[in-house]
């Protein structure tokens, strides 16, 4: 009723297109019940106004959980068609920013190998690899390149300030990312994989060098916290060690809390 009102204002393309855009946000934000469920998980590390990193945003599945939350999201994107579909979901939401590049080790410009899957695109050859070695993924391809904006984490951080959580998803970049770090976050997210697990200790090594972390564990897309408790970075070590030699293509993600500054 009130858009037809509206189309009878003369010179009101502009109110028009602002309301569609807002629709589009709404549905875009619009959670099924296993999402709000996943939602839910993530509140024991994010509360209302707190600043989230989702570096590798991708769709933007993530970040519309945190943004549910009301967290403030800065999303880090390099894909140009992903930033693209962000941006015109996202473009009217007050708590998003898009930093539409990647993060590295040091701030400049980095290829990119574009995958059929864009979820499964990466700046990693060495990741890329070892998943064609697993079969994991040996349907997909990765025929194509591009440059991309690279930054670093600690000039993130500088922009846009200290985020209470950080979710990084960059299939095999992990460790690249947080080298350029060198804050205590108090709590980060990233991806690990059977097929490349030398990274992912790397990536805990890191996070132990610069402080007092515990870990935990999800596997795939369960969402759920193992073990039932937080553990030092030895002792995660050995638990994702298991966890891969009883399934050698097992994957998902590890958690650190950072217990002290």
């Amino acid at each position: 009723m009130i858009r037809k009102l509206v189309k009878k204002i003369p010179g009101s393309t502009w109110l028009n297109n602002l309301m569609l855009e807002k629709q589009v946000m709404r549905n875009f934000l619009n959670c099924s019940a296993k999402e709000l469920d996943q939602a839910k998980f993530y509140k024991q590390f994010i509360k209302r106004n707190d600043l989230v990193f989702d570096v590798g945003c991708n769709v933007g599945c993530r970040t519309k959980l945190f943004l549910n939350l009301g967290a403030r999201v800065v999303a880090f994107e390099p894909q140009p068609e992903l930033c693209e579909h962000l941006h015109s979901h996202l473009k009217r939401n007050k708590m998003f920013t898009l930093e539409k590049s990647a993060i590295g080790t040091e701030k400049g410009y980095a290829e990119m190998r574009i995958s059929e899957a864009h979820v499964l695109s990466s700046m990693s050859s060495r990741w890329i690899e070892a998943t064609k070695k697993s079969g994991r993924f040996q349907q997909y391809e990765w025929n194509k390149s591009i440059q991309v904006e690279v930054t670093t984490f600690d000039k993130a951080i500088h922009k846009h300030g200290l985020p209470q959580f950080v979710k990084i998803d960059v299939e095999g970049f992990e460790l690249d990312v947080m080298k350029g770090l060198s804050h205590q976050v108090p709590y980060l997210s990233f991806e690990f994989t059977a097929e490349d697990i030398c990274n992912t200790y790397n990536c805990i090594k890191h996070l132990s060098n610069l402080g007092k972390y515990e870990f935990r564990i999800s596997k795939a897309e369960s969402f759920i916290m193992e073990p039932n408790d937080w553990v030092d970075n030895k002792e995660i070590k050995k638990r994702i060690g298991q966890l891969i030699s009883d399934d050698s293509l097992s994957w998902g993600d590890v958690y650190a809390k950072r217990t002290c500054t």
